[in-house]
Formats: C-alpha cells, structure tokens, sequence
C-alpha cells in the first residue's frame, strides 16, 4: 500500500516544493506506474521479492524529481517510511534490518530490466500529460510563466565522469550534481514540469531551449 502522504515532508525539504497537492501527487504516481507496467508488461519482478513493484518505482519517481541518486533517495524514502512504523524493524541473521522500501542494488536490477532510459522516456510522457490536463481542465492557460531554478546537490559517491562537478561550496564533499528544475505558473496554479542535469562544460541554453521548444510544438487547439 502507498501511503497517502506521497510527498513526506522528508522528501520536501530535499530541494524541491511539493508543487502539487498529496491527492494529485498520488494519482500522478500512479499514472506513472500504470504506464509502465503496461509498456514493460513481459518483464515481472523475482518470485522472491519481498517488495511490490511500486516500492522500485517510487525508488526511481522521486528520484527523478528530486535529482537525488537512486542510493539517496531509497535511504531516505525507507528512513521516512520505517519512522512511521510502530515496533523495531527485524534484524536478520547478517544483521541487516528488514526494509520498507528496496534497497539502491535492487532497485537498480529492476530499472536494467525494463530500461532506464526507457522509464525517463515514459515520467517525461507522464509529466506532459499532467501539464495538459491541468490546461484542459483550466487549472492553466495556454499563457504561462516557465520558472526555472538552478539546483545543486551534494555528491558522496566514487564516480569520476563529466556528470558531477567540483566544488569549495558543500560540506563533507568536493563534488556536486548540477540540474536545472523547470516548472509552470499560471492562474495561480504551480506545477512541477521536469529536472535536467546539467554536465561539465555543458551550456544551459540548449537546455532551456529544448524544454521550451517540447511545449511550442504541442496541439493546443
């Protein structure tokens, strides 16, 4: 079962607002599990997992959003879920306590199965779906403002690649993940619209431009 706070304050304070309401958040999940499952539909989690395979996704979801690593956000949507909880978690013979939410090695087994890009591909569908139901349903108008927020977030890990960048700003690190967070305003209506990382070297503009050009060419008519 999900819970019916998708966006635990947890997760909002990690550097993103909850642009949307818990209600719509939890359908918009939904949709986006109902979307995948029904494109990967041949591939089907172990016999022996103890999680359902919304836990994997909800893994790569918010990871997406927040533009944390598959690692970071499975400790932290585990350590939110597992607070709420009553008792102590059971500890196991190796001594690893049981888990609410898959662990960063299985949920990056699940993703190599149906495809990571494959997943990004189908949020991003998700997310644009979001944004013209809410002007279907006059939640926005065809005239909208389009925030743009420059976000960066501590990196702890060992990798070593034009993603991650160096920098004198953070505590513990010298490296950070560099995004660019897109979202929508109009009517007094704030919608979360999507998040880029943003390499070494890497110009911003293409970046901007792209995003722009996604929803200059929609139908609106």
């Amino acid at each position: 079962m999900l819970p019916g706070n998708i966006f635990p304050n947890s997760v909002r304070n990690s550097g993103i607002k909850s642009l949307l309401s818990n209600h719509n958040m939890l359908s918009f999940f939904k949709k986006f599990c109902d979307e995948v499952t029904s494109r990967t539909w041949r591939f089907k989690k172990g016999k022996n997992s103890r999680y359902e395979e919304e836990g994997f996704l909800k893994v790569f979801f918010f990871s997406e959003l927040l533009g944390r690593s598959i690692h970071d956000t499975s400790e932290l949507l585990n350590a939110y879920l597992m607070s709420h909880r009553g008792g102590r978690p059971k500890i196991f013979a190796d001594g690893r306590r049981k888990r609410a939410i898959p662990h960063q090695t299985e949920v990056n087994k699940y993703l190599r199965k149906i495809g990571f890009r494959k997943a990004q591909k189908i949020l991003r569908g998700c997310l644009d779906g979001q944004l013209l139901d809410a002007l279907k349903q006059m939640f926005i108008s065809k005239k909208v403002n389009v925030l743009i927020d420059f976000t960066e977030h501590p990196y702890f890990g060992k990798r070593e690649d034009n993603m991650i960048k160096g920098t004198n700003w953070q505590k513990g690190t010298l490296k950070i993940r560099h995004y660019l967070g897109f979202s929508i305003l109009s009517r007094e209506t704030h919608l979360y619209a999507g998040l880029e990382q943003v390499a070494t070297g890497q110009s911003k503009i293409p970046i901007i431009l792209n995003f722009l050009k996604n929803y200059l060419t929609w139908d609106l008519s």
